[in-house]
């Protein structure tokens, strides 16, 4: 037995084990897109790599030449989170190109030219700042989906 499901003897019992196994993934995958924990995790996912484009600006703010790099986070965020004021074409292929604000794509990454005189383009304080807010973000948003899988247990519980 695998968790209260004997497994299958036969090519019948194998089929009707498949079909219960794709059943609980089908009720597993809706109650997790009701409680928003896709959402929270494509902001976590957005959050994390903000992160890791600051930390490589500031590990790079007395390499010579280097350009800045960043992302418009919260365009990012509306786009993942289905925005509908943006336009985007839809994917009916998996070959398709995604078009426009997709959710698809991933995200645009700017960066800053080194201006004239200039050894880069990092600002270290501005920098600094930047990694503190997202800091803040990103512990928001942790601590958002753990109360969502907090509300689901006490769902399940029936509490």
């Amino acid at each position: 037995m695998w968790f209260g499901i004997r497994l299958a003897n036969s090519q019948g019992e194998k089929n009707s084990l498949d079909e219960t196994l794709n059943m609980a993934n089908t009720i597993t995958q809706f109650i997790f897109n009701r409680a928003g924990v896709p959402k929270l995790n494509d902001f976590l996912d957005l959050s994390s790599l903000r992160h890791k484009l600051v930390a490589g600006n500031v590990a790079n703010a007395t390499t010579v030449g280097y350009e800045s790099q960043q992302m418009d986070f919260h365009a990012e965020v509306r786009r993942a989170f289905g925005d509908e004021t943006m336009i985007a074409g839809k994917v009916t292929h998996q070959g398709h190109i995604p078009l426009g604000h997709h959710s698809e794509k991933p995200p645009e990454i700017n960066t800053t030219r080194v201006k004239d005189g200039e050894i880069n383009s990092v600002d270290i304080d501005q920098e600094i700042s930047s990694m503190a807010q997202n800091e803040l973000t990103y512990s928001v948003g942790a601590r958002l989906l753990q109360y969502r899988f907090e509300g689901l247990r006490k769902a399940i519980k029936g509490q």
